[in-house]
């Protein structure tokens, strides 16, 4: 709802809609790649990968502790202002998946450093892996990257 505004403009409508969210005791869907403004308005988030949910759970467990590569590689893409000065942001390698016919596969697969022999042979099922979180993935990352990987930059 705040793409291309200004920065103040932007606080000034996110504060109306969690307003509206609150006082009408109702529901509020983003779809944005914005991660800060998920971060900050969102208990659950879903992400979506070619047309496809790869990971799902609430916001704390996704910014906590991201399993699908798609989320890291994400966050891992976002600026941080506690990171060394010379800190380097992350991007994730290839291009998005034909969207013209269905996947066969996983459809991040091509773009994965996680990529295991199944997932070139067939989609994977969103698995819960926790209560209430839940992953798309036959090689989850390990529970512990984002946070090694965090605590790395700060150095």
């Amino acid at each position: 709802p705040t793409t291309a505004l200004d920065v103040t403009i932007q606080a000034q409508i996110l504060d109306i809609l969690r307003e509206l969210v609150m006082g009408e005791d109702t529901a509020l869907v983003l779809i944005t790649h914005d991660l800060g403004v998920v971060a900050g308005m969102c208990e659950r988030v879903n992400v979506m990968y070619g047309g496809m949910f790869m990971e799902t759970g609430s916001a704390e467990q996704l910014f906590a502790g991201p399993r699908h590569p798609y989320t890291l590689g994400l966050l891992q893409s976002i600026p941080r202002l506690d990171a060394a000065r010379r800190e380097h942001l992350t991007p994730i390698p290839g291009a998005p998946r034909n969207m013209l016919s269905a996947p066969s596969a996983c459809p991040f697969q091509p773009r994965c450093r996680y990529e295991v022999e199944a997932s070139s042979q067939e989609v994977p099922p969103l698995v819960e892996i926790e209560p209430g979180h839940r992953v798309a993935c036959f090689n989850p990352v390990p529970a512990d990257e984002w946070p090694r990987t965090r605590a790395a930059a700060t150095v």
